[in-house]
């Protein structure tokens, strides 16, 4: 077996573990930890308490999994406007030292998301792995020097930016994150730092 492929697969193999782990507690209360958005404001997710959140993780340079997630979230903000319900998008990045705020605020005006509805974060290199970390995120850099083997999760957190729902980035994700925010089938009560 030609060696390139296998280690291909198991890099895949590893993500796809990873995907499957739930949430435990790995670090620092991502709710602390520092970020900043697409117009260069600093915040926390514990700053964000009266809403609820969809976070994701992609990284700009990324031409796999990152273009679907941001299409997919954009998607989601148009549901959930024609729906009427009250909720932020959150999209982070995986490639924080090369996807500072300005190249997320570029990113953020691609699909001219407002910070109010639809925040594109970045930060300071050791707090968004520190984040990453903490929410199990893994991420492995390619040859192309980013991220091109990464976790694609999307995490929905309640009003008080509890976790309320961990899903696998897909075609349905729309549907499911519309689910995941209706008070009939969320889950309550997790923290979204389990420890």
């Amino acid at each position: 077996m030609n060696a390139v492929p296998f280690l291909r697969l198991i890099s895949f193999c590893v993500v796809v573990l990873a995907c499957a782990t739930p949430v435990v507690a790995r670090g620092a209360d991502p709710r602390s930890i520092p970020l900043v958005d697409q117009t260069g404001t600093t915040f926390r997710l514990a700053d964000l308490r009266g809403r609820p959140s969809v976070i994701t993780f992609v990284a700009s340079r990324c031409t796999d999994a990152c273009p679907i997630a941001n299409v997919e979230f954009d998607r989601i903000r148009s549901s959930l406007h024609r729906d009427r319900i009250d909720a932020r998008l959150i999209t982070i990045t995986l490639d924080p030292s090369y996807d500072t705020p300005i190249v997320m605020n570029a990113l953020a005006r691609t699909f001219d998301a407002a910070p109010h509805d639809w925040i594109f974060a970045s930060g300071r290199v050791p707090d968004v792995r520190s984040l990453m970390q903490s929410l199990g995120i893994v991420a492995r850099v390619g040859k192309a020097g980013y991220p091109d083997v990464h976790t694609t999760m999307v995490y929905v957190l309640d009003s008080r930016q509890r976790l309320s729902r961990e899903l696998l980035l897909s075609t349905n994700i729309s549907l499911e994150v519309e689910q995941a925010l209706s008070p009939k089938t969320a889950v309550r009560g997790d923290a979204l730092h389990r420890g």
